[in-house]
């Protein structure tokens, strides 16, 4: 694609970029920790999600002749917290995949549910710690995302602001619509 398509759309990607993230961290510091694995893992899909479609459009937003250098560091910024999320994705898995007398792999293991419980609170423990560190990231990063956004701001153009405000808007009220676990909503 021409480099022009993406300075045009330049606003949108960057309102996109900053409503996904920004519902993200909303999610990940929603406690959640003690819903059942199956509902804590459904709600982490929904912050990957999430930061997948953040992260494409930080991908468009750098891809334009006036993006900043910052800009690169908040792409590889979104990556971090993605694999961090996976990380603790994974461990829910693992944990599910332990509880409950039908688990699989239990029954593989050929061993009984109380067997399982002990490695199970182990993944819990894990993914727990997981998402500690990255909270702590997050409320690290919020003064330098927060510049980030000024800066791209102040280099927009009057109707750019105000078609980055609009699609922020807009997209704000789209994200917020999306359904996350029964018991938080």
């Amino acid at each position: 694609m021409k480099k022009n398509h993406f300075d045009i759309n330049r606003p949108v990607h960057l309102a996109r970029r900053d409503v996904f993230f920004e519902r993200a961290a909303e999610l990940l510091y929603t406690p959640f920790q003690r819903l059942p694995t199956a509902q804590r893992i459904q709600h982490i899909e929904t912050v990957l999600s999430l930061l997948k479609t953040s992260e494409q459009h930080a991908f468009f937003a750098i891809q334009a002749s006036r993006a900043l250098p910052r800009e690169h560091d908040m792409l590889r910024f979104l990556r971090l917290i993605h694999d961090s999320v996976q990380s603790a994705h994974a461990m829910m898995q693992h944990q599910l995949h332990l509880e409950g007398e039908e688990s699989f792999l239990c029954q593989f293991l050929s061993a009984t549910p109380e067997q399982c419980v002990l490695p199970a609170m182990h993944y819990q423990r894990r993914a727990e710690d997981i998402l500690q560190g990255l909270w702590n990231v997050l409320q690290l990063a919020h003064t330098a995302y927060r510049q980030l956004q000024q800066a791209n701001q102040d280099q927009f153009l009057p109707e750019e602001r105000e078609r980055y405000r609009l699609a922020y808007e807009s997209f704000r009220e789209d994200v917020m619509q999306l359904p996350v676990a029964s018991a938080l909503a």
